[in-house]
């Protein structure tokens, strides 16, 4: 999915909402956003190539940013489907570990657009728990690379043919909506499935050249509902219980 598509399908999301929140008042249209802490999941030791030098590194979070929309739409009961459309900053920082004649940190900078698919039950007073699969589109990746103990070489490589272009996942989930319908939500998103696509012999600057790589993402975010609900309601009726 390039960048005009997912602002197509950002736009086809907004139109949606828009034009459901008039004629149901109980289907919201929302806006989102926070931080990330990404990590990059190896099933092997990883290496680069650094100055024609082989060197070994180790992953640790990095953090970053996500944004987008979302629906709100009530099923029955307390339950809730919620289908979000959202730009994701992901990767990992990749630290020397061993001995080499030539060490640096290597930055993986992996852009998505993820689209979750999430059923929400809504819990008393405004906490509720989520969980559902997500879709995840790369839009770009790169390698950052910096010399350790030296300036910012100023290096970096293109990597996204080093990834596969989709990653599926699964999203577990809590957050609180207050009567005001401004909401906060913490969430671990996973991949189900390897995301390498690294498996040629000249592939030098992806993190593993065979083995699995995973996306994992712990997300904080805050959200805003558009639209009347019936939110203001339970928590009278919980306060009054």
């Amino acid at each position: 999915m390039t960048f005009t598509t997912w602002k197509k399908v950002s736009l086809l999301i907004l139109t949606a909402g828009i034009f459901t929140t008039t004629v149901n008042a109980q289907i919201q249209f929302g806006i989102k956003g926070g931080f990330n802490i990404a990590e990059l999941l190896t099933s092997s030791n990883q290496s680069v190539i650094v100055n024609n030098e082989r060197m070994g590194i180790r992953n640790f979070p990095r953090t970053d940013v996500h944004a987008g929309f979302l629906l709100s739409v009530p099923l029955f009961s307390k339950f809730i489907f919620q289908p979000e459309v959202v730009y994701s900053q992901q990767g990992a920082t990749g630290n020397p570990s061993g001995g080499a004649l030539v060490s640096a940190i290597e930055k993986y900078k992996l852009n998505y657009v993820n689209i979750p698919l999430l059923i929400k039950y809504n819990l008393p007073v405004g906490f509720y728990a989520e969980t559902g699969p997500q879709v995840g589109y790369l839009l770009s990746a790169k390698v950052d690379e910096q010399l350790v103990g030296g300036v910012n070489t100023g290096k970096y490589f293109h990597v996204k043919d080093q990834f596969k272009s989709t990653d599926i996942g699964w999203v577990l989930g809590v957050g609180y909506l207050s009567p005001i319908d401004l909401g906060f939500d913490i969430r671990y998103n996973l991949s189900l499935s390897s995301i390498n696509n690294a498996s040629a012999s000249d592939m030098q600057n992806a993190p593993v050249q065979s083995g699995s790589i995973k996306n994992s993402v712990v997300q904080i975010g805050i959200f805003y509902l558009f639209g009347k609900s019936k939110n203001k309601t339970a928590f009278k009726a919980a306060e009054g219980s």
